[in-house]
């Protein structure tokens, strides 16, 4: 087996994540890499300093002969869709069309070049499952179609059962990530990522606003960890399954911000507001969003390498230099 991937294409490239993995792949040994993005949400600083990439500024919706710009590739990775909660909230039409149509054609062009596919699925599709611990096997349990938040957990089941039919008919071969809230220096604050916002208030002493009670807890994962997972899996093939990629230490929203109050040496003071006054009535948030990780590390033998206070102490340096 091959230890290398030799030309790759990446949906979103131009995203927090996307870039992560560029910088990841050329460090071991990818030859060329193909974006394709609108930088509707993904950013060119974020790739500007990359000499040999290949870009197509666009939505993949509406690339024509999308398959003849896949030809010759090794492996896409399909990390093109709306990200952060207020964009979706803000954006749901849209975050349904790329999630769902353009997913659609990726798989198709996909299909025809023989180019197998990683697909970035989320930890939203879990929607508010009482399970202790979210395993690949848990079930969704969904709010009503009133709350619009579902509305993406919606869009992604799609993508997911959309690339695991496709498997079974012999016309794809996909690998499937759940993601739990990813975290990493050069995370934007720009579309509501809670960690981005709470340290950039905090270094500048402003109130750090908490929707909700603050009582809901997330598990947060180093960016790093999953972009090494992501190369791993595209290595190994394990075509047709399902991994959740994430960090099962488990934080409340109030005792995040009290760490980075703490670690930033700060004096703000944190603020509750309600989901209602920040997203309307058509949201609902989980109380809870654990990750179990046993497939993926059992599969890889890799573990998450960084704690929360680690990532935190990171991402706090990186923002008071730049």
């Amino acid at each position: 087996m091959k230890n290398r991937l030799q030309k790759v294409v990446i949906t979103g490239g131009a995203g927090f994540i996307g870039s992560n993995l560029i910088s990841h792949l050329y460090e071991n040994g990818t030859d060329e890499i193909l974006i394709i993005d609108d930088f509707s949400t993904g950013s060119r600083k974020n790739i500007d300093h990359f000499n040999n990439l290949k870009i197509i500024d666009s939505r993949i919706e509406d690339i024509a002969d999308l398959e003849s710009k896949l030809e010759g590739y090794d492996f896409c990775f399909h990390l093109a869709a709306g990200v952060g909660v207020k964009y979706i909230m803000d954006n749901v039409s849209k975050a349904l069309n790329t999630n769902i149509q353009a997913t659609h054609k990726i798989f198709n062009a996909c299909s025809q070049m023989n180019v197998p596919i990683l697909i970035t699925s989320t930890s939203e599709v879990y929607g508010v499952s009482n399970d202790p611990v979210w395993t690949e096997e848990s079930k969704s349990l969904l709010g009503p179609p009133t709350k619009l938040r579902w509305s993406y957990a919606t869009s992604k089941l799609i993508d997911e059962f959309m690339a695991l039919a496709e498997f079974n008919d012999g016309n794809l071969n996909p690998i499937i990530v759940r993601l739990f809230n990813i975290i990493g220096s050069n995370q934007s604050s720009e579309f509501g990522m809670v960690v981005p916002k709470f340290v950039e208030a905090a270094l500048e002493n402003r109130d750090i606003i908490i929707h909700g009670s603050g009582d809901q807890t997330r598990s947060f994962t180093w960016v790093g960890d999953v972009v090494n997972y992501f190369r791993e899996l595209a290595l190994l093939k394990p075509y047709g399954e399902i991994f959740n990629i994430g960090q099962p230490e488990e934080v409340s929203i109030k005792n995040l911000a009290e760490l980075v109050i703490k670690k930033s040496n700060s004096s703000s003071k944190i603020k509750f507001i309600s989901h209602e006054e920040e997203y309307g009535k058509a949201f609902e948030d989980p109380m809870r969003r654990t990750p179990g990780i046993d497939k993926i590390v059992s599969l890889t033998g890799i573990r998450p390498s960084k704690k929360l206070e680690e990532m935190i102490e990171e991402i706090i340096e990186f923002k008071k230099q730049h």
